[in-house]
Protein backbone atom coordinates (compact mmCIF):
# COMPACT_ATOMS: atom_id res chain seq x y z
CA UNK A 1 0.00 0.00 0.00
CA UNK A 2 2.97 2.53 0.32
CA UNK A 3 4.16 1.63 -3.25
CA UNK A 4 0.30 2.60 -4.11
CA UNK A 5 1.22 6.07 -2.15
CA UNK A 6 4.11 6.54 -3.78
CA UNK A 7 3.08 5.62 -6.64
CA UNK A 8 0.14 8.30 -6.40
CA UNK A 9 1.45 11.09 -4.83
CA UNK A 10 3.56 12.34 -7.68
CA UNK A 11 1.24 12.01 -10.06
CA UNK A 12 -1.58 13.66 -8.03
CA UNK A 13 0.84 16.93 -7.42
CA UNK A 14 2.13 16.51 -11.17
CA UNK A 15 -1.75 17.27 -12.33
CA UNK A 16 -2.53 19.61 -9.56
CA UNK A 17 0.01 21.60 -11.47
CA UNK A 18 -1.21 21.18 -14.44
CA UNK A 19 -5.01 21.77 -13.24
CA UNK A 20 -3.59 25.02 -12.24
CA UNK A 21 -1.72 25.88 -15.57
CA UNK A 22 -4.79 25.27 -17.09
CA UNK A 23 -7.21 27.55 -15.26
CA UNK A 24 -5.07 30.37 -15.08
CA UNK A 25 -5.24 30.56 -18.60
CA UNK A 26 -6.66 33.69 -19.23
CA UNK A 27 -2.74 35.14 -20.74
CA UNK A 28 -2.30 38.68 -20.02
CA UNK A 29 -0.89 39.68 -24.10
CA UNK A 30 -1.07 43.72 -23.23
CA UNK A 31 -3.69 43.74 -26.36
CA UNK A 32 -5.53 46.74 -25.19
CA UNK A 33 -3.46 49.28 -27.66
CA UNK A 34 -3.06 48.30 -31.32
CA UNK A 35 -1.03 50.24 -33.87
CA UNK A 36 -3.83 48.87 -36.32
CA UNK A 37 -6.22 51.87 -35.29
CA UNK A 38 -6.05 54.76 -37.01
CA UNK A 39 -6.62 57.75 -34.88
CA UNK A 40 -9.59 59.12 -35.68
CA UNK A 41 -13.24 58.40 -36.48
CA UNK A 42 -15.39 59.54 -39.60
CA UNK A 43 -18.25 62.03 -38.81
CA UNK A 44 -20.41 62.61 -42.02
CA UNK A 45 -24.12 62.83 -42.13
CA UNK A 46 -26.38 60.65 -43.89
CA UNK A 47 -27.43 63.26 -46.61
CA UNK A 48 -23.66 63.32 -47.38
CA UNK A 49 -23.56 59.76 -48.75
CA UNK A 50 -24.08 59.23 -51.96
CA UNK A 51 -27.59 58.74 -53.48
CA UNK A 52 -28.24 55.31 -54.70
CA UNK A 53 -27.27 55.16 -58.41
CA UNK A 54 -31.07 54.18 -59.78
CA UNK A 55 -32.09 57.21 -58.10
CA UNK A 56 -29.79 59.21 -60.08
CA UNK A 57 -31.09 60.56 -63.70
CA UNK A 58 -27.50 59.36 -65.34
CA UNK A 59 -26.42 61.40 -68.78
CA UNK A 60 -26.49 59.61 -71.61
CA UNK A 61 -23.36 59.93 -72.84
CA UNK A 62 -21.83 58.65 -69.34
CA UNK A 63 -24.05 55.68 -69.64
CA UNK A 64 -23.13 54.88 -73.36
CA UNK A 65 -19.21 54.71 -72.61
CA UNK A 66 -18.93 53.65 -69.12
CA UNK A 67 -19.89 50.07 -67.39
CA UNK A 68 -22.69 49.72 -64.69
CA UNK A 69 -20.10 48.89 -62.54
CA UNK A 70 -17.90 51.69 -63.43
CA UNK A 71 -20.72 54.65 -63.40
CA UNK A 72 -21.41 53.04 -59.51
CA UNK A 73 -17.87 53.59 -57.88
CA UNK A 74 -17.93 57.14 -59.57
CA UNK A 75 -20.79 57.59 -57.88
CA UNK A 76 -19.75 55.84 -54.65
CA UNK A 77 -16.88 58.30 -54.99
CA UNK A 78 -18.59 61.43 -55.79
CA UNK A 79 -17.46 62.28 -59.26
CA UNK A 80 -20.31 61.15 -61.36
CA UNK A 81 -20.27 65.13 -61.79
CA UNK A 82 -16.60 65.43 -62.78
CA UNK A 83 -17.07 62.70 -65.09
CA UNK A 84 -19.79 63.90 -67.03
CA UNK A 85 -17.69 67.34 -67.47
CA UNK A 86 -14.96 64.95 -68.47
CA UNK A 87 -17.19 63.58 -71.58
CA UNK A 88 -18.21 66.77 -72.74
CA UNK A 89 -14.99 68.13 -72.81
CA UNK A 90 -13.31 65.57 -74.87
CA UNK A 91 -16.46 65.88 -77.18
CA UNK A 92 -15.77 69.59 -77.53
CA UNK A 93 -11.85 68.75 -77.36
CA UNK A 94 -12.20 66.60 -80.58
CA UNK A 95 -14.34 68.91 -82.75
CA UNK A 96 -12.85 72.58 -81.53
CA UNK A 97 -8.87 71.16 -80.91
CA UNK A 98 -7.95 74.58 -80.10
CA UNK A 99 -5.65 75.58 -77.20
CA UNK A 100 -8.36 76.77 -74.69
CA UNK A 101 -10.14 73.72 -75.01
CA UNK A 102 -6.99 71.94 -74.31
CA UNK A 103 -5.73 73.46 -71.04
CA UNK A 104 -9.67 73.31 -69.98
CA UNK A 105 -9.07 69.44 -71.18
CA UNK A 106 -6.19 69.09 -68.97
CA UNK A 107 -7.45 70.95 -65.99
CA UNK A 108 -10.18 68.79 -65.86
CA UNK A 109 -7.80 65.03 -66.51
CA UNK A 110 -5.57 66.36 -63.64
CA UNK A 111 -8.93 67.18 -61.36
CA UNK A 112 -10.24 63.90 -62.22
CA UNK A 113 -6.51 61.73 -61.78
CA UNK A 114 -6.66 63.54 -58.39
CA UNK A 115 -9.18 62.16 -57.66
CA UNK A 116 -9.48 58.99 -58.50
CA UNK A 117 -6.00 58.56 -56.83
CA UNK A 118 -7.36 60.10 -53.12
CA UNK A 119 -9.97 57.44 -53.86
CA UNK A 120 -7.34 54.76 -54.12
CA UNK A 121 -5.56 56.23 -51.00
CA UNK A 122 -8.42 55.78 -49.22
CA UNK A 123 -9.71 52.31 -50.32
CA UNK A 124 -6.30 51.22 -49.77
CA UNK A 125 -5.82 53.12 -46.14
CA UNK A 126 -9.26 51.10 -44.96
CA UNK A 127 -8.31 47.74 -46.71
CA UNK A 128 -4.47 48.27 -44.89
CA UNK A 129 -6.52 48.50 -41.28
CA UNK A 130 -8.92 45.62 -42.16
CA UNK A 131 -5.39 43.73 -42.50
CA UNK A 132 -3.25 44.51 -39.97
CA UNK A 133 -6.35 43.24 -37.39
CA UNK A 134 -6.52 40.46 -38.74
CA UNK A 135 -3.38 39.29 -38.64
CA UNK A 136 -3.14 40.64 -34.95
CA UNK A 137 -6.34 38.29 -34.59
CA UNK A 138 -4.46 35.55 -36.02
CA UNK A 139 -1.20 35.92 -34.18
CA UNK A 140 -3.04 35.54 -30.51
CA UNK A 141 -5.02 32.72 -31.81
CA UNK A 142 -1.64 30.84 -33.10
CA UNK A 143 0.24 31.63 -29.86
CA UNK A 144 -3.40 30.19 -27.77
CA UNK A 145 -2.89 27.03 -30.04
CA UNK A 146 0.89 26.75 -29.44
CA UNK A 147 -0.04 26.94 -25.72
CA UNK A 148 -2.57 24.26 -26.54
CA UNK A 149 -0.61 21.88 -28.13
CA UNK A 150 2.27 21.87 -25.80
CA UNK A 151 0.09 21.52 -22.51
CA UNK A 152 -1.32 18.38 -25.00
CA UNK A 153 1.90 16.80 -25.56
CA UNK A 154 2.47 17.15 -21.89
CA UNK A 155 -1.04 15.56 -20.93
CA UNK A 156 0.27 13.19 -23.36
CA UNK A 157 3.50 11.77 -22.50
CA UNK A 158 2.30 11.90 -18.51
CA UNK A 159 -0.38 9.76 -19.84
CA UNK A 160 1.88 7.25 -21.58
CA UNK A 161 4.09 7.51 -18.18
CA UNK A 162 1.10 6.35 -15.60
CA UNK A 163 -0.03 3.54 -17.83
CA UNK A 164 3.61 2.46 -18.47
CA UNK A 165 4.56 2.52 -14.81
CA UNK A 166 1.25 1.19 -13.51
CA UNK A 167 2.03 -2.10 -15.97
CA UNK A 168 5.35 -2.40 -14.37
CA UNK A 169 4.20 -1.97 -10.67
CA UNK A 170 0.97 -4.46 -11.44
CA UNK A 171 3.36 -6.85 -12.78
CA UNK A 172 6.26 -6.72 -9.88
CA UNK A 173 3.55 -7.00 -7.63
CA UNK A 174 1.02 -9.53 -9.10
CA UNK A 175 1.39 -12.28 -5.85
CA UNK A 176 0.89 -8.81 -3.77
CA UNK A 177 -2.60 -9.65 -2.59
CA UNK A 178 -5.55 -6.68 -3.89
CA UNK A 179 -2.17 -4.43 -4.57
CA UNK A 180 -2.20 -4.98 -8.27
CA UNK A 181 -5.60 -4.32 -8.40
CA UNK A 182 -4.71 -0.72 -6.25
CA UNK A 183 -2.15 -0.09 -8.61
CA UNK A 184 -4.18 -0.67 -12.19
CA UNK A 185 -7.28 0.92 -11.03
CA UNK A 186 -5.04 4.45 -9.42
CA UNK A 187 -3.65 3.81 -13.19
CA UNK A 188 -6.96 4.03 -15.06
CA UNK A 189 -8.43 6.76 -13.53
CA UNK A 190 -5.28 8.97 -13.41
CA UNK A 191 -5.12 8.26 -16.98
CA UNK A 192 -8.32 8.88 -17.68
CA UNK A 193 -8.19 12.14 -15.78
CA UNK A 194 -5.10 13.26 -18.10
CA UNK A 195 -6.84 12.21 -20.95
CA UNK A 196 -10.38 14.69 -19.97
CA UNK A 197 -7.70 17.53 -19.34
CA UNK A 198 -6.65 16.84 -22.79
CA UNK A 199 -10.21 17.45 -24.14
CA UNK A 200 -10.91 20.66 -22.02
CA UNK A 201 -7.46 22.58 -22.38
CA UNK A 202 -8.47 25.36 -24.25
CA UNK A 203 -6.58 28.52 -23.83
CA UNK A 204 -8.36 31.92 -23.13
CA UNK A 205 -6.95 35.36 -23.53
CA UNK A 206 -9.32 38.75 -22.76
CA UNK A 207 -9.10 40.88 -25.90
CA UNK A 208 -10.60 44.27 -25.90
CA UNK A 209 -11.73 45.97 -29.25
CA UNK A 210 -12.91 49.50 -28.71
CA UNK A 211 -12.84 50.17 -32.44
CA UNK A 212 -14.85 47.33 -34.25
CA UNK A 213 -15.08 46.99 -37.91
CA UNK A 214 -17.44 44.02 -37.30
CA UNK A 215 -19.44 45.93 -35.87
CA UNK A 216 -20.99 48.69 -38.17
CA UNK A 217 -21.22 45.10 -40.55
CA UNK A 218 -23.19 43.35 -38.72
CA UNK A 219 -25.65 46.17 -37.59
CA UNK A 220 -25.81 48.40 -40.60
CA UNK A 221 -26.05 52.19 -39.07
CA UNK A 222 -27.54 54.49 -41.16
CA UNK A 223 -23.74 56.41 -41.11
CA UNK A 224 -20.22 54.92 -39.69
CA UNK A 225 -17.47 56.14 -37.45
CA UNK A 226 -15.18 52.94 -39.31
CA UNK A 227 -15.67 53.69 -42.87
CA UNK A 228 -15.76 56.59 -45.35
CA UNK A 229 -18.67 57.62 -46.85
CA UNK A 230 -17.51 56.31 -50.27
CA UNK A 231 -16.96 52.68 -48.70
CA UNK A 232 -20.09 52.83 -46.36
CA UNK A 233 -22.54 53.97 -49.89
CA UNK A 234 -20.18 50.76 -51.64
CA UNK A 235 -20.95 48.51 -48.90
CA UNK A 236 -24.87 48.83 -48.44
CA UNK A 237 -25.50 50.06 -52.57
CA UNK A 238 -28.00 46.96 -53.70
CA UNK A 239 -28.98 46.77 -57.26
CA UNK A 240 -32.19 46.72 -58.10
CA UNK A 241 -31.55 44.88 -61.39
CA UNK A 242 -29.91 42.22 -59.78
CA UNK A 243 -31.76 39.10 -58.93
CA UNK A 244 -31.04 39.02 -55.01
CA UNK A 245 -31.97 41.82 -53.57
CA UNK A 246 -28.80 42.05 -51.08
CA UNK A 247 -26.41 44.33 -50.63
CA UNK A 248 -21.78 43.84 -50.25
CA UNK A 249 -22.80 44.28 -46.70
CA UNK A 250 -25.37 41.61 -46.37
CA UNK A 251 -23.42 39.30 -47.97
CA UNK A 252 -20.37 39.52 -46.01
CA UNK A 253 -22.98 38.53 -42.84
CA UNK A 254 -24.06 35.60 -45.33
CA UNK A 255 -20.19 34.93 -45.23
CA UNK A 256 -19.65 34.53 -41.99
CA UNK A 257 -22.65 32.86 -40.79
CA UNK A 258 -21.11 30.17 -42.91
CA UNK A 259 -18.21 29.96 -41.07
CA UNK A 260 -20.62 27.90 -38.36
CA UNK A 261 -19.63 30.44 -35.61
CA UNK A 262 -23.20 30.95 -34.51
CA UNK A 263 -24.67 27.29 -35.20
CA UNK A 264 -26.23 24.94 -32.79
CA UNK A 265 -25.67 27.56 -30.08
CA UNK A 266 -28.79 28.09 -27.06
CA UNK A 267 -30.67 31.54 -27.91
CA UNK A 268 -28.73 32.68 -24.42
CA UNK A 269 -25.11 31.72 -25.37
CA UNK A 270 -25.58 32.83 -29.32
CA UNK A 271 -26.37 36.64 -27.43
CA UNK A 272 -22.91 36.53 -25.22
CA UNK A 273 -20.88 35.18 -28.56
CA UNK A 274 -22.70 38.08 -30.60
CA UNK A 275 -22.14 40.54 -27.77
CA UNK A 276 -18.39 39.54 -27.78
CA UNK A 277 -17.61 39.64 -31.31
CA UNK A 278 -19.78 42.61 -32.39
CA UNK A 279 -19.20 44.87 -28.88
CA UNK A 280 -16.21 45.69 -27.38
CA UNK A 281 -14.76 42.26 -27.17
CA UNK A 282 -14.47 39.82 -24.25
CA UNK A 283 -12.42 36.35 -23.31
CA UNK A 284 -11.84 34.66 -26.12
CA UNK A 285 -10.72 31.04 -26.62
CA UNK A 286 -8.12 30.23 -29.36
CA UNK A 287 -10.47 28.81 -31.96
CA UNK A 288 -12.91 32.03 -31.54
CA UNK A 289 -9.46 34.18 -32.39
CA UNK A 290 -9.09 32.02 -35.39
CA UNK A 291 -12.86 32.85 -36.50
CA UNK A 292 -12.17 36.60 -35.85
CA UNK A 293 -9.39 36.70 -37.80
CA UNK A 294 -11.58 35.21 -40.89
CA UNK A 295 -14.23 37.40 -40.59
CA UNK A 296 -11.64 40.40 -41.02
CA UNK A 297 -10.11 38.29 -44.16
CA UNK A 298 -13.61 38.42 -46.12
CA UNK A 299 -14.37 42.11 -45.13
CA UNK A 300 -11.00 42.89 -46.41
CA UNK A 301 -11.47 41.34 -49.59
CA UNK A 302 -14.56 43.14 -50.39
CA UNK A 303 -12.85 46.31 -49.81
CA UNK A 304 -10.19 45.25 -51.75
CA UNK A 305 -13.06 44.25 -54.66
CA UNK A 306 -13.67 48.65 -54.28
CA UNK A 307 -10.38 48.87 -55.89
CA UNK A 308 -10.74 46.93 -58.88
CA UNK A 309 -13.90 48.66 -59.60
CA UNK A 310 -12.30 51.73 -59.09
CA UNK A 311 -9.34 50.33 -61.42
CA UNK A 312 -11.99 49.54 -63.81
CA UNK A 313 -13.29 52.75 -64.31
CA UNK A 314 -9.63 54.03 -64.85
CA UNK A 315 -9.23 51.73 -67.53
CA UNK A 316 -12.60 52.98 -68.98
CA UNK A 317 -11.38 56.49 -69.36
CA UNK A 318 -7.85 55.63 -70.83
CA UNK A 319 -10.37 54.08 -73.79
CA UNK A 320 -12.23 56.51 -74.17
CA UNK A 321 -9.69 59.23 -74.15
CA UNK A 322 -7.85 57.01 -76.61
CA UNK A 323 -10.53 56.80 -78.96
CA UNK A 324 -12.16 60.30 -78.88
CA UNK A 325 -8.86 62.04 -78.67
CA UNK A 326 -5.45 59.68 -79.62
CA UNK A 327 -3.38 62.60 -78.89
CA UNK A 328 -3.94 61.77 -75.25
CA UNK A 329 -3.52 58.28 -75.43
CA UNK A 330 -1.40 56.67 -72.45
CA UNK A 331 1.57 54.79 -73.01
Amino acid sequence: MNLVRFFIIPVAVFLFVSCASIQDSNINLRLDKSNCFQEFYYDYEEDQIPLPLHTIAIPENISANFSRTGINIANAMGILELLERYVQSLENLNSNPNTETRLKHLELYQKLSHRIAFAELEISSESAELECEEDRADQIAKYLKAKEGDTDTKLTVASIVIGAVGAILTTVFFDSGKTPEYIALSAGILGATLGAMILVNKKKVTFQHERNHLQEIWEGPATSKYFPASVWYYLNYVYPEKEEQVSKREEIIEKWMGLGIFEDLKPKDKEVLTQKFFGKGGVYLSDEMSERASMYDQLGSQINLMMQDLKSLSRELEVLQAKKFPEFRQN
